[in-house]
């Protein structure tokens, strides 16, 4: 028994018993069919009502199914509205021009029923995918609206840039992680343009909210070391995080000289061909602690200085074993432009084990 929340299919065919075969197959897997005899019909209903897919028949009197495709082209796209066409085996000349011309795909006559379901099925994974990946979109550049909006009105207002800067980082890095689903599951140019503005827009509301912050009266001071550069490794292997830690230090007011490691593993043994002012370490990674265990053991059997571990995470459980493993300090994620330089100030002094409290 089929309702309103079942996937809906136009077949379309001027041999009655062609649809009725189809019908009844596809409605026992759970479709609400509805048929068309003729082109014509066919683009009446296409114009009239929603469907998830279309069985389109190509050799049709009148209409063909070719003309059809080709009208319901200039207004869906293939990710709108599949259609897959049935053609008679011989005819791959008319299979080649379907494709050119946007179907989906195409079975051949007589229908084997078991691969007819198997594609129409797989087509409406991928619209099911590509439509929750426009919902998502949609909600994603409203918020991102919002959140530009209010950044914006507090531009000037430092005193509740404090108060404000949690609120605007907690949906950015929503925003984010949003965006790397919605790459996952895009497959055609148009959703991958849409994740690239997402993406791009979030960098800009990212340094918007850097540059906020640090405009404020309280932005903390680094200190260059001897040698004039403050050198930090950034160890995490979340690309988005690498690139907002990136942006907050090109606004310090010191060279810092920034390297990047994607595992712990990699970072100790970086840090064992250079020396570093500050590791800045993700104590979540599946190896973070672990490069941090090999960082501190590999600077006790060389004798060397100990390089300050800034460990940041964002369950605050994590900071004690971020301690026992040797990180110096811990600071919460997500990481903000004030937290990140004051952390880095006092790591790079000494004055705390524990910056949990900064934000």
């Amino acid at each position: 028994m089929s309702n309103e929340n079942n996937p809906r299919l136009l077949v379309v065919d001027d041999v009655e018993e062609n649809r009725e075969i189809l019908r009844r197959r596809f409605s026992k897997l759970g479709y609400h069919v509805t048929e068309a005899q003729d082109g014509e019909g066919a683009l009446a209903k296409i114009a009239a009502e929603s469907f998830d897919c279309v069985l389109l028949d190509v050799m049709m009197p009148g209409i063909d199914g070719l003309e059809v495709l080709r009208r319901v082209r200039t207004e869906y796209t293939e990710a709108q509205l599949p259609v897959i066409m049935v053609t008679a085996k011989s005819a791959s000349e008319d299979v080649v021009e379907a494709l050119l011309m946007g179907a989906n795909d195409y079975i051949t006559k007589p229908v084997d029923m078991e691969i007819a379901g198997a594609r129409v099925e797989m087509q409406l994974r991928r619209k099911r995918a590509e439509d929750q990946a426009q919902v998502a979109y949609r909600e994603l550049e409203q918020t991102l609206e919002g959140l530009k909006g209010a950044v914006t009105d507090a531009e000037n207002k430092s005193a509740v840039l404090a108060e404000l800067e949690p609120e605007v980082r907690a949906p950015l890095d929503g925003l984010l992680g949003a965006a790397k689903v919605l790459t996952r599951v895009c497959d055609t140019p148009d959703l991958k343009r849409m994740v690239q503005v997402i993406e791009g827009a979030a960098a800009s509301l990212d340094r918007l909210v850097a540059d906020a912050l640090l405009e404020d009266g309280r932005k903390p001071v680094l200190k260059a070391v001897p040698g004039g550069r403050i050198r930090v490794l950034s160890v995490d292997a979340d690309s988005a995080r690498r690139q907002a830690t990136r942006m907050v230090l090109a606004e310090a007011e010191v060279e810092i000289e920034l390297s990047e490691a994607h595992t712990g593993a990699e970072a100790a043994a970086m840090s064992r061909a250079a020396a570093f002012d500050l590791i800045l370490m993700n104590a979540e990674m599946a190896d973070g602690l672990a490069g941090v265990t090999e960082i501190r053991r590999a600077e006790r059997e060389a004798g060397g200085k100990r390089t300050p571990i800034l460990a940041v995470s964002k369950d605050g459980a994590a900071a004690a074993k971020a301690v026992e493993a040797g990180c110096d300090l811990h600071m919460p994620m997500p990481i903000t432009a004030a937290g990140l330089l004051t952390a880095l100030a006092r790591a790079l002094s000494r004055e705390s084990e524990d910056l949990s409290a900064v934000a």
